[in-house]
């Protein structure tokens, strides 16, 4: 039979381990996604250089083909300002 003060041990023991097996998994889970919305930003601003650049030189040029770049620079920024 389990006295007060070893069923309080207990119950800390089982709060402290599950807080900190949450706290890992969330960190697991959070630490890419946090990695991931950091670069992205960049990643879009090199994807509307290469699609500017692609833009440019297509024959003929129109400009419906420089929508692709604006896209990404808008999302680019959006995020930037959003992150």
């Amino acid at each position: 039979m389990f006295t007060l003060f070893a069923l309080t041990l207990l119950c800390l023991a089982g709060v402290a381990t599950i807080s900190v097996v949450v706290a890992l998994v969330l960190t697991l889970i959070g630490l890419p996604l946090a990695i991931l919305f950091s670069l992205l930003p960049w990643l879009l601003r090199l994807a509307g250089i290469v699609l500017l650049v692609k833009g440019l030189l297509d024959r003929p040029f129109q400009p419906e083909n420089l929508l692709p770049a604006v896209g990404a620079f808008a999302a680019s920024w959006l995020l930037g300002l959003l992150f």
